[in-house]
């Protein structure tokens, strides 16, 4: 049995791969080491993979967070106490976009979901990364960036009239209180921030909301992607903004010169792919 893991901080994509069975594919709630304790993540990895407890396998987890090795032992060791028989394998989730995306092409990998990641891809590794900096110190372009802005905007009354209204009726009650609350003292800030990516996707006709998303897109592009000096290698992105926004960040990037190879939701389909043409599973 092989489990291959492609996790942010909001969701897991699960994939599990038997013998000749159909590949079976589990979503659950994120997790992220930075974040989150090793108990937390147990009781993730329990409600995800619980009926598989006993069984022997390899299990191959791709994570948001995963930036130390501090960070891959803590998953590893949610792991060890859910799935003894398992061996385990962790890696970034920038990889897994990498592997996902480009295979054994050159290029460069991103990220743009809750969070935002990038990477120089060439010979089949991450060679060099611009350091994401987190929603606090960077992720420009993804979820919780759009979802910082978008609130920031709101607090301080520099929101369309229209828009400012529909905000607080699909997502209220919106207190200055209650949002400094969820962004400061509740668990998992950059989950809520890029929740508000669902109300921006509803609106997205709306001339605010898209320069919204140009600005993000730009941003990741100015302070992460052209910082490699490759503009021959193509962009292949993976991630619910990217997913979502894709014709907004073709736009953007070809402002740049730069061609979007591929954009995906998720890594899930193209590293059960590249598991089976190395013929690992």
């Amino acid at each position: 049995m092989i489990v291959v893991a492609d996790s942010g901080s909001t969701s897991i994509d699960w994939r599990i791969l038997e013998d000749d069975a159909p590949v079976r594919r589990v979503v659950s709630a994120g997790v992220n080491p930075v974040y989150q304790s090793v108990d937390d993540m147990v009781r993730i990895f329990v409600g995800a993979l619980g009926e598989y407890v006993g069984r022997e396998g390899r299990l191959y987890f791709y994570g948001a967070g995963v930036v130390s090795e501090k960070a891959a032992e803590a998953v590893s060791d949610a792991f060890r106490r859910v799935l003894p028989g398992f061996t385990v394998t962790v890696g970034s989730d920038l990889t897994a976009a990498a592997v996902a995306s480009l295979g054994s092409s050159d290029g460069i990998a991103a990220i743009l979901g809750t969070g935002s990641n990038s990477g120089l891809y060439l010979g089949g590794r991450i060679v060099r990364n611009i350091p994401a900096g987190g929603f606090i110190l960077g992720d420009e372009g993804s979820g919780a960036w759009l979802g910082k802005r978008l609130l920031s905007d709101y607090i301080k009354g520099m929101l369309p009239d229209s828009l400012s209204q529909a905000l607080e009726g699909e997502c209220g009650p919106l207190s200055y209180a209650s949002i400094v609350d969820r962004v400061y003292r509740a668990d998992m800030p950059s989950r809520y921030l890029a929740s508000f990516s669902i109300f921006l996707k509803r609106h997205e006709g709306q001339e605010y909301v898209r320069e919204l998303l140009e600005e993000g897109f730009r941003a990741f592009i100015r302070r992460n992607v052209l910082r490699y000096d490759r503009p021959d290698l193509p962009l292949a992105a993976i991630g619910s903004v990217a997913y979502a926004y894709e014709g907004v960040l073709r736009f953007v990037a070809s402002e740049f010169g730069i061609g979007v190879r591929s954009v995906a939701a998720s890594a899930g389909d193209g590293l059960v792919n590249f598991f089976q043409n190395q013929n690992i599973v």
